[in-house]
């Protein structure tokens, strides 16, 4: 018991000076949790394998315009043979004089029963069946197998797309969260040297108690502010844990700055915008695809009215023995076989299937003709909203940033008027109010371009990166 709780006592000492001797911490960059992102992520790997199962689909098409090779072998053992009753042949080729020369001719049965066949039968050869025409419906469903392999690829770029967009979501909202912390701690202790500031004044007698009062106020109040603050870095670390697929016992640190981009997007007009967007969004790329899937499905359904040609070939060799089955069998034993033969079959009446399913591959079609008009208006808004948020952040963004600096200039001079006696304790916590207030609108803004950026980006479909 003494080695155990020394063991424990050891333990836990060591990870009391060292933290990371307990557990490591892991560092994400943004372009870090992206990886790790696409890594874990269930949806992006079921996206994965749907697009490995559609480049099998290919392969598997082209089954029905290749040749099928059959090898077959097969022993057969009748344990009683059929017989087969027949006419009397050598009785009906006798002349009728002859019968009454010899008198035992006569009493020959009319009709005698024959076995066809012995006891063990053996077969093995190889069959080939080549089809020659199949109406178009063969190279068809391979073309459709093709174009739904490129729809499955440009269905995972497009969720690779939102979930960088997620990504960036939480890893940014974690920024956010540290610089709104930094700045509630700044205000503090501006608060907290300018209680000091108004002490030393009051104990000299040239500030009043009610100043003095309302300065220590001004700390009680922004304790908790701070303590809110580090609370919702706390909860956006965990966010970002639940989107990268992290265990929530995983520490992690953050490295990167809430800075300001340009993007070269803001150059463009929002008419080319919505036309990029149209080329380049990997829905609308898969939904071309499917819009070809539709349009040979029609040449599918169209094959079955046509007739359909196969070549068949057969190469075998056949042996019947009446002995034990387990007897000694050479090659001899066995005769050859080998046939071809051309088969053509002409639909003639279905029950009227093959014209309903004419009739549904066409409505099919223009139902997706439909979706794709509905698509392109959609994406047009999404772009014109998208475009205009943009455009909104970024001002809000300039706006900002000139506020900050205004504010910080005010909160000098305030604190510097105040220790001459030129203004009260009021105006230098309104100054104080204001400059955090600006902070805070600045931190928001540049979070608002940010994600308006990429929003931007992803609407477009030039989302494929980090920016």
């Amino acid at each position: 018991m003494k080695r155990l709780f020394l063991t424990i006592a050891t333990i836990m000492f060591f990870s009391t000076i060292n933290p990371g001797f307990a557990q490591d911490e892991l560092e994400l960059t943004l372009e870090g949790c992206v990886d790790l992102a696409f890594k874990k992520n269930p949806e992006l790997q079921m996206a994965e394998k749907q697009v490995a199962k559609a480049k099998a689909s290919v392969w598997e098409s082209y089954s029905t315009i290749l040749p099928q090779v059959q090898a077959s072998a097969s022993f057969q053992r009748a344990w009683e043979i059929q017989q087969t009753t027949i006419p009397n042949f050598i009785k009906l080729m006798m002349p009728p004089d002859l019968g009454n020369l010899i008198p035992e001719l006569q009493g020959m049965p009319d009709y005698v029963q024959i076995a066809f066949g012995l006891e063990n039968t053996y077969t093995y050869g190889a069959s080939l069946t080549q089809p020659l025409f199949l109406g178009g419906a063969g190279v068809a469903g391979v073309k459709i197998a093709r174009s739904a392999y490129r729809a499955s690829q440009k269905e995972l770029e497009a969720q690779r797309q939102d979930l960088i967009l997620q990504t960036t979501n939480a890893f940014y909202a974690c920024l956010v969260a540290s610089e709104i912390v930094t700045v509630q701690q700044e205000a503090l202790s501006q608060a907290e040297e300018n209680f000091a500031t108004v002490e030393k004044k009051y104990n000299v007698g040239s500030a009043s108690g009610f100043d003095k009062m309302r300065a220590e106020v001004e700390v009680a109040n922004l304790k908790p502010q701070v303590i809110t603050a580090k609370n919702n870095y706390n909860s956006a670390l965990t966010g970002l844990r639940t989107v990268l697929g992290l265990d929530r016992d995983t520490l992690i640190k953050i490295q990167g700055s809430l800075t300001f981009a340009n993007d070269d997007l803001s150059s463009i007009s929002l008419a080319d915008l919505q036309k990029m967007a149209l080329i380049k969004r990997p829905v609308v790329q898969a939904l071309d695809e499917q819009k070809n899937i539709s349009k040979k499905s029609i040449t599918v359904a169209k094959s079955q009215f046509l007739p359909k040609l196969f070549f068949t070939t057969d190469y075998s060799y056949l042996a019947m023995k009446g002995d034990d089955p387990l007897s000694k069998l050479s090659q001899d034993d066995f005769s050859k076989g080998f046939t071809s033969a051309i088969s053509l079959q002409i639909p003639l009446f279905t029950g009227f299937k093959n014209t309903k399913q004419y009739q549904k591959a066409k409505i099919d079609y223009n139902i997706m003709m439909d979706t794709e008009r509905q698509m392109q208006n959609n994406i047009a808004a999404e772009v014109e909203i998208a475009y205009n948020k943009f455009k909104e952040t970024l001002e809000k963004y300039e706006s900002a940033n000139q506020s900050v600096a205004l504010a910080k200039e005010a909160l000098r001079l305030a604190n510097l008027m105040y220790e001459e006696g030129a203004n009260t304790q009021l105006d230098v916590m309104g100054s104080r109010l204001a400059l955090t207030q600006a902070q805070l609108n600045f931190i928001s803004s540049l979070y608002e371009y940010q994600m308006a950026r990429y929003q931007l980006r992803r609407v477009t479909g030039t989302l494929k990166g980090i920016l």
